[in-house]
């Protein structure tokens, strides 16, 4: 993985070299993380798409910030529980062409 330091994605535009960038480093390290982060709902959805095209989740969370986010929590009442239980997986690889990226974001 590696870290990228000094982008606010909120204040960035998605440019298509920015995106090819992401792509290349995703692709070179596997992982990215962006700490202090600040996204909308609507951002991440945006993020996503700009990377591929967003495949919705099958539970829609009334706390939920978008409906394509699919809100994880041990709280009921913030997300929805009991959500991976035999341990890490990888979303989508039940399906015959699993995701290229995921997104996660952690407030």
């Amino acid at each position: 993985g590696v870290e990228c330091v000094e982008l606010d994605l909120s204040q960035t535009k998605l440019s298509l070299s920015l995106i090819t960038q992401l792509k290349q480093d995703l692709i070179d390290h596997r992982f990215i993380l962006f700490r202090n982060q600040t996204l909308s709902g609507q951002l991440q959805v945006d993020i996503s798409n700009a990377l591929g095209a967003v495949q919705s989740t099958f539970y829609k969370h009334p706390a939920s910030p978008h409906p394509d986010i699919f809100r994880v929590s041990n709280d009921p009442s913030q997300g929805c529980q009991n959500v991976g239980r035999s341990g890490w997986h990888i979303d989508g690889t039940f399906q015959p062409r699993p995701f290229q990226y995921q997104t996660m974001y952690f407030p």
